[in-house]
């Protein structure tokens, strides 16, 4: 990108030229998706591809765009029948599955390194597959993690054994199903960055994860910042904010 603007200002390129070439560098366009290259660089996160919704043809189209580019690709909310038809078209590819999340990497390509580490709780063992989509994300970034699963409120001792296992962590993520009450629990013993997670667990009124999710957000306790039901994938992208911000200060790290 330097070089191409260097080349624009140089009058070596004119301008419809210079923004066709920047257009090419940082999206690449498909017959019915526009994916965004840049994305990684410019915030940090990479584009992970939503299954959902999407037809056989073009997740894998798109999975495939973003593994030329990349060297990985996170694939969100795939089924048993999705990740079959992956691992088959990327069958020399590295995959790692948690959840419902598919980690698709080129053999030899290098992981992340970033400095930071993060705690993910869950309140039950319900919880525990979109934990491990979290730490998936985060540890293919190259984050360091600590676990605590199933210490939920149940046992009122529980969340005090939890805490104690992750206290070196530079922040948390909790993950809670049920009444949800976990996250606010936990954000009334430390001052670690908290993110708090609702997961569709329970059963009856609000047990797809609604009452977790306005338990979270009436939360007594401030500054705990509450997702939306499920989101592994944006739990991951807001660590990741939230640590690299820190890295760019304490150690006058470049964006």
């Amino acid at each position: 990108m330097k070089d191409l603007l260097e080349a624009y200002r140089n009058g070596e390129i004119g301008a419809d030229e210079a923004q066709d070439r920047l257009m090419r560098m940082l999206y690449e366009e498909g017959e019915d998706f526009l994916l965004d290259l840049h994305r990684g660089h410019r915030i940090g996160f990479p584009e992970v591809v939503y299954a959902e919704g999407k037809t056989d043809e073009q997740v894998l189209a798109i999975t495939g765009a973003l593994y030329e580019r990349n060297g990985n690709v996170f694939v969100s909310v795939v089924d048993e029948h999705r990740q079959l038809l992956v691992r088959k078209r990327f069958a020399g590819a590295e995959m790692r599955a948690a959840g419902r999340l598919l980690l698709v990497r080129r053999p030899g390509a290098e992981r992340g390194r970033e400095e930071g580490r993060v705690g993910i709780v869950t309140a039950g063992t319900a919880d525990v597959p979109y934990a491990q989509e979290t730490a998936l994300i985060l540890e293919e970034l190259g984050f360091d993690l600590i676990t605590a699963f199933d210490i939920g409120a149940s046992g009122m001792h529980r969340p005090l054994l939890g805490l104690k296992k992750a206290r070196d962590a530079d922040l948390l993520i909790v993950f809670a199903g049920m009444d949800g009450v976990l996250p606010t629990l936990i954000a009334s013993l430390t001052d670690l960055p908290l993110i708090a997670v609702p997961t569709p667990v329970g059963y009856g009124h609000g047990g797809q994860g609604e009452a977790a999710l306005s338990t979270m957000l009436q939360c007594c306790v401030p500054g705990v910042l509450v997702l939306n039901i499920g989101n592994s994938v944006g739990a991951a992208a807001a660590a990741v904010r939230i640590l690299k911000s820190f890295q760019r200060r304490i150690c006058g790290k470049p964006r």
